[in-house]
């Protein structure tokens, strides 16, 4: 009688672990400030319609990287981005300039039009990331 006591629990403590271990797990797939980690749909390399053609990059870790077809060889401009209710707000890297872009992501088409120290619309398709350095 005493051991089935027992063995019952040691098997509740077990059970406890389980559900604690599994607790754990699951709380670290949150982001740091308790929210859900979910892509962008900005995240990814871009291409404009436009001559020069411009490149940007916005990578999941809130950083932009733009050149274009003069500079191959360097970007043109390195930031930090933050992007909430379809609006894009971009730091550019070593100034204190913002931009702040009213954003439409359709499909395939990023639209870009801009609100403060940006101007006019700005086209963008996807594409295969070739030519903006990390």
């Amino acid at each position: 009688m005493k051991s089935t006591i027992l063995k019952n629990r040691a098997l509740h403590v077990v059970a406890m672990l389980v559900l604690l271990v599994g607790g754990l797990t699951f709380a670290s797939c949150v982001s740091e400030n308790g929210e859900d980690i979910e892509k962008s749909p900005i995240v990814g390399s871009w291409i404009s319609n436009t001559t020069p053609t411009y490149y940007i990059v916005f990578d999941e870790y809130h950083q932009y990287f733009i050149t274009n077809d003069i500079n191959t060889n360097v970007n043109t401009e390195v930031g930090t981005y933050t992007f909430n209710n379809n609006t894009l707000t971009c730091k550019v890297k070593g100034t204190n300039t913002t931009k702040v872009y009213s954003c439409s992501v359709k499909g395939s088409n990023l639209t870009l039009t801009g609100v403060t120290g940006a101007t006019g619309v700005q086209q963008f398709i996807t594409y295969t990331n070739t030519r903006v350095r990390r």
